[in-house]
């Protein structure tokens, strides 16, 4: 899955920081919405159609069609905020990650804090990048790349870097 990071930095003169990673939506969700609008006028033409002809059989497995497609796309869109935002701002590191509903905020002092790149026990399983300090670390970019891990902790260690 492809994601988007955005970096910025704040405000120079207090060296704050600022990453997002979150997923890449393509379609917006108006877009979505729209899209389940046209499939379900399609769908139950066809299938009216059908059911004119005497074929009644096909008006369920449409109705069913259109049910799964409401409910994959109502879970993308309750997905659609998923992500993460790290704030390095004075002598605080802040991570909140968006799961669906839920949300979840952890700090750390900005001079105890470490970024870790752990790899995967396997060659099948990814690497896992990690913040936190004292023993208390929490997974960030789980769904990123390793790639795109090793920028976002390239990143990360130079902002903190810099703060000392």
């Amino acid at each position: 899955m492809a994601l988007v990071i955005r970096l910025e930095n704040a405000d120079p003169e207090q060296r704050a920081f600022r990453a997002e990673v979150k997923p890449n939506r393509s379609m917006s969700t108006r877009n979505l919405a729209v899209t389940v609008i046209c499939l379900t006028v399609v769908c139950l033409t066809i299938a009216l159609s059908f059911f004119s002809m005497g074929l009644w059989l096909v008006l369920p497995f449409a109705g069913l069609e259109i049910f799964v497609v409401g409910v994959a796309v109502g879970y993308t869109i309750r997905r659609a905020e998923d992500g993460e935002t790290i704030v390095i701002d004075g002598n605080q590191v802040e991570v909140t990650q968006r799961r669906g509903r839920k949300t979840h905020a952890k700090k750390f002092q900005r001079y105890w804090t470490q970024i870790r790149l752990q790899p995967g026990a396997t060659t099948l399983q990814p690497s896992r990048l990690v913040i936190g300090s004292h023993g208390n670390f929490i997974e960030i970019g789980r769904d990123l790349t390793h790639k795109d891990k090793q920028e976002l902790a390239s990143s990360l260690r130079q902002v903190l870097r810099d703060a000392t």
